[in-house]
């Protein structure tokens, strides 16, 4: 997912546009893998499907940094204190169809 950011200036911006700085894109890949078992017997089908879900968030645990602070008379003008995003995140799941 690629997106630009883009921040307002707030406080003493005359004579700057409404969107005056902007940040990099953010970049994150979520990756996902599924594997279906089926087991039992009933005739000549499955009884059930058993499914595990391998699922991962931001993979590259890619560092997507936060707009600068933008109050023009503020100690902190254009020091950036935060993320944008979440740090990698895996999830695993088991599920039983039947």
């Amino acid at each position: 997912m690629f997106r630009e950011v883009r921040g307002r200036i707030s406080g003493d911006s005359a004579g700057w546009g409404a969107t005056h700085f902007a940040a990099r894109n953010i970049h994150d890949f979520d990756f996902a893998l599924i594997k279906d078992t089926a087991f039992g017997h009933r005739g000549n089908g499955e009884l059930g499907t058993l499914e595990f879900r391998a699922e991962f968030f931001n993979l590259f645990n890619v560092v997507n940094f936060g707009l600068p602070s933008n109050i023009v008379r503020g100690s902190g003008f254009g020091i950036i204190s935060k993320t944008a995003g979440t740090s990698r995140q895996i999830q695993f799941s088991l599920k039983v169809i039947y």
